[in-house]
């Protein structure tokens, strides 16, 4: 029974990802009834998770610990001097978001020439497309020690396996588990062979930065390039269901003689892009560790006791109607003016622990996007019931077709 029990909490959540209308609903009735705050453990309105978000020692990232199946890392830090240190690390080695998008627009660039070249006129975006993508642009953080890989390769699945296991390690099966600490020995055993070309492009070189140097590549890897690509994913899924944007944009990029380097285009594109993961966020829910009785919200009022996780509702913030100036938040605008500027990132999270390379991934999803909307009549290459494969959380394939 306890069996079945994980077994179905598993699939709850893995299910619960990818419904942001249901995960909106439920943030309105939180919205609306605060008392229910403290009763369920949970926030929902912007103004209640940028307060978490801002409050990391009372609400702590340690909530991710046990799921960083891969080692240790920043992301599962409680905050202190050393995540300070191990965040301003990372931070050296992260090239400007120029570089990622120089370097995913090559590979962009590379990939739609083949495919239209090529006799197939239909191509998995995950495997064939996002993931050369994200792994050629993430490369600019290490230097030349990354080599290329093909599409298919199988890090690509080790990674994406690992990256889902912090959304769902707290309630995956032991099989998802054990698949979870294999993809994390074989990413290990693989960055500890490319070990001495990382510490020297990180200028980290011998026996004391080799622990460093290996768990922090490690862990850039395995949060980054999933990240992204689902998050292709997820912006190509929101695109499709919306033809009249996709043609006008389509028609944009057609217009340029090289979309890629088009600078007012990219900006344009990068506000479709905010947009469109706004309504599909890739991570719509977060949990936070309470390690002491606390009090929060706007109002104070709600009340957190130690030990028991707090659930963020991010995409219950981003749809929050006191979060927006102008248009409504069920309106799909590029344009849109928040009221705290910064929250057009809260995607990524938000406060001193927000994602480190918001603008980068960004950069990258652009020059992808640029890719996908030169190939003519680019559509699902399958009925609705299969268009997208899952694994747990993560989409696994998503087949897209395009005419000659």
């Amino acid at each position: 029974m306890a069996r079945f029990g994980r077994w179905a909490a598993y699939e709850a959540v893995s299910a619960a990802i990818h419904q942001p209308r249901a995960l909106r609903a439920l943030a309105t009735f939180i919205r609306n009834r605060p008392a229910m705050r403290s009763r369920l453990h949970i926030v929902a309105a912007r103004d209640d998770v940028a307060g978490v978000f801002q409050r990391p020692l009372a609400f702590s990232n340690s909530a991710q610990r046990p799921n960083l199946v891969a080692g240790e890392f920043a992301i599962g830090m409680a905050s202190g001097p050393r995540h300070a240190c191990e965040r301003a690390l990372l931070l050296r080695q992260l090239p400007p978001p120029d570089d990622f998008a120089m370097r995913s627009a090559a590979e962009s660039r590379r990939l739609v020439q083949a495919l239209r070249a090529g006799p197939a006129r239909r191509f998995d975006l995950i495997g064939d497309y996002m993931a050369p993508i994200a792994w050629q642009a993430m490369g600019g953080a290490f230097g030349a020690a990354l080599p290329s890989l093909p599409a298919g390769d199988p890090l690509f699945v080790h990674l994406r396996n690992i990256g889902a296991h912090l959304i769902v390690g707290g309630v995956a099966t032991e099989a998802v588990q054990r698949r979870a600490r294999e993809s994390a020995a074989e990413l290990t055993a693989w960055t500890h062979a490319h070990l001495p070309a990382l510490q020297a492009a990180w200028g980290l070189q011998g026996a004391t930065h080799r622990d460093a140097v290996a768990r922090n590549a490690v862990g850039m890897m395995w949060v980054g390039h999933p990240a992204t690509v689902q998050s292709g994913a997820l912006l190509m899924q929101e695109l499709l269901v919306r033809p009249k944007v996709l043609r006008a944009l389509a028609d944009a990029v057609g217009q340029c003689t090289d979309p890629w380097r088009d600078a007012p285009l990219r900006d344009r594109l990068g506000q479709h892009v905010l947009e469109l993961l706004r309504f599909r966020p890739p991570f719509p829910i977060l949990q936070r560790e309470v390690p002491r009785d606390v009090r929060y919200g706007a109002d104070g009022a709600a009340r957190a006791p130690a030990g028991v996780p707090l659930t963020v509702l991010t995409i219950g913030a981003l749809f929050d109607p006191a979060a927006h100036a102008g248009s409504p938040p069920d309106t799909y605008d590029p344009d849109r003016v928040f009221v705290h500027p910064h929250d057009r990132l809260m995607i990524f999270g938000g406060g001193r622990r927000h994602c480190i390379a918001g603008e980068h991934v960004v950069e990258m999803l652009v020059s992808a996007l640029i890719g996908l909307l030169q190939l003519p009549g680019v559509t699902w290459a399958d009925p609705w019931w299969r268009r997208l494969c899952y694994d747990g959380p993560s989409i696994a394939s998503a087949r897209l077709a395009f005419r000659d």
